[in-house]
């Protein structure tokens, strides 16, 4: 129920129009996650208090019905992101994300007065915009994920910022191989295959945005995904 009245919060007509500057964030992000997206963990661990500032920052904006569709994604892109890099700085060191998944089913991200998890944040706000781009710029830092933007995602070119995020993924040959004939894609496309239109026809159409090397005759297989923690 208390997550049922916070999505009527957020799609209220009534919200007040709020902006949010990322510029604290896109800093910390530019200091402590080299250019291959590995997160230093012992430095964030040092600046715990400058990222804990960050993720208040974000528990205190709302979005509403003035935000636009790029507004709202770049928002709950990054409040995921920084919120999921404290909580394995809090629980550092560890081999694989595996470890603190019960974790993530906790209501422990504060937002707006309460308190919601990062499993809700995912799967009822994020993949409820039906954008499954999404899924590349979202961080696990496992090493099958996608890697984590040294930049933050940013309100005005949050469009532009997806595809970047979907071909550096897709292109990628330790997470996907693509070929004409043959193509073993992330369980990315397993998992979520309905966020990409519920079958392995509409995977294919999907990546031909982004790699053309795939064809509709092409055949899908899955990698394995490695959990242990990017480093």
């Amino acid at each position: 129920m208390k997550h049922l009245y916070l999505l009527l919060i957020l799609f209220s007509l009534n919200g007040i129009a709020q902006t949010f500057d990322f510029t604290k964030y896109n800093d910390f992000l530019k200091d402590h996650v080299s250019s291959k997206g590995v997160v230093d963990y012992d430095k964030v661990i040092k600046n715990m208090d400058d990222l804990n500032a960050i993720t208040k920052s974000f528990s205190k904006i709302s979005p509403n019905a003035s935000w636009s569709q790029s507004e709202y994604k770049a928002f709950w892109i990054n409040l995921y992101n920084a919120n999921l890099v404290k909580i394995l700085a809090e629980n550092y060191p560890i081999k694989s994300i595996t470890y603190i998944e019960d974790y993530l089913k906790k209501d422990n991200v504060e937002f707006n007065g309460t308190k919601i998890s990062l499993d809700f944040i995912k799967d009822e706000i994020i993949r409820k915009i039906e954008d499954p781009r999404v899924h590349f710029a979202l961080f696990t830092t496992a090493i099958s994920s996608p890697i984590l933007s040294r930049e933050a995602y940013s309100m005005d070119n949050v469009e532009v910022e997806l595809n970047f995020a979907t071909m550096n993924f897709l292109n990628d040959e330790t997470k996907n191989k693509i070929g004409p004939k043959y193509c073993k894609v992330s369980k990315i496309f397993f998992w979520y295959i309905k966020d990409f239109g519920g079958d392995k026809q509409s995977v294919i159409e999907f990546i031909k945005n982004y790699n053309k090397e795939i064809t509709i005759n092409s055949t899908i297989d899955y990698m394995d995904y490695n959990w242990n923690l990017y480093h």
